[in-house]
């Protein structure tokens, strides 16, 4: 049996049963005899989490393990070392209401964003002081006076988190207080964005597409050479599907922080620029509120050179 132990928790992955692997839910995908001894030995009884990574690898290669579960096993491990700031909606993204908006405005965004929980604030985005759930407003539904209810009446006070919090111990707060929803703090006490139960269990089981989520996909093909891409598009995605090679950046993590860092600096509303990467032509398409919003990428033609 394989388990993972995370913060004090065990789950079970895998079995292996002499005859394969077999799932959490008893299924065996494929049989594959022998897969376990034959890369740690029959004795075996702990082996470590580069060994069960190694394993993956080769469970996936001989057909035992789909890609899909590979990358939640794979997941799962990373999950431990996660911080809140690597699965967060970046501030220039949260959707949020002023505390002295009309009940009106927090049921727009809930109906034309799909939002459950709506983000309060004081003045300005940093001072986020409560939470709106709309469902506190269903009791107004049909209220004919419905302005003469203050939204104050109705915030919900706020969980607050700094951006080194580990994802792991989120979850557990989030599920000892029965919370779905917290603010993320930079340093200076300013709001870095906001992260949800979504969010954390989007990380490992990757997108929960729900009735409120576009159909749209973040990378979307054209062609052959041209695909379209949303300025928050995994940048290692995009260089998978492109074919970059390219070296892991602890600054940026979409491709739209990719460009910013190439371009060494934020591109202005109606501005286009280019950058060429290994064959591959990257021009920015949309930029709305100091981020760049949509990216349009050609793979070129290599000219081979004469010899």
């Amino acid at each position: 049996m394989i388990v993972l132990k995370t913060n004090g928790s065990t789950r079970q992955i895998y079995s292996f049963k002499g005859e394969g692997f077999m799932d959490a839910d008893g299924h065996s995908p494929k049989p594959q005899k022998g897969l376990f001894a034959k890369w740690f030995g029959k004795s075996r009884e702990n082996v470590t989490e580069e060994e069960i990574l190694m394993m993956v690898d080769a469970g996936e290669e001989e057909g035992v393990i789909e890609q899909s579960q590979k990358a939640m096993i794979n997941n799962i491990f990373e999950f431990d070392d996660m911080t809140v700031e690597d699965v967060m909606t970046h501030r220039v993204d949260i959707v949020a209401v002023a505390e002295d908006a009309q009940i009106s405005d927090a049921v727009y965004h809930a109906i034309n964003d799909g939002f459950s929980r709506i983000p309060v604030y004081k003045e300005d985005i940093d001072n986020i002081i409560g939470i709106i759930y709309v469902k506190d407003l269903l009791c107004l539904v049909g209220c004919k006076a419905i302005e003469d209810f203050s939204l104050q009446q109705f915030i919900r006070e706020v969980l607050y988190v700094p951006e080194t919090t580990k994802c792991r111990d989120l979850f557990k707060q989030f599920t000892e207080k029965k919370l779905h929803i917290a603010v993320v703090v930079d340093e200076y006490g300013g709001t870095a964005g906001i992260v949800t139960m979504e969010d954390l269990i989007e990380s490992i089981l990757g997108n929960i597409q729900d009735e409120y989520d576009d159909e749209e996909d973040e990378i979307t093909k054209i062609n052959d050479t041209t695909y379209t891409m949303e300025g928050s598009a995994d940048w290692d995605d995009v260089a998978d599907i492109l074919g970059l090679e390219v070296e892991e950046n602890p600054d940026y993590d979409t491709v739209g922080g990719f460009l910013i860092d190439s371009l060494g600096r934020i591109p202005h509303e109606g501005e286009h620029p280019v950058v060429k990467v290994d064959g591959v032509e990257f021009t920015v398409l949309v930029v709305e509120e100091r981020h760049i919003a949509k990216v349009r990428a050609v793979k070129t033609p290599r000219v081979s050179q004469p010899e």
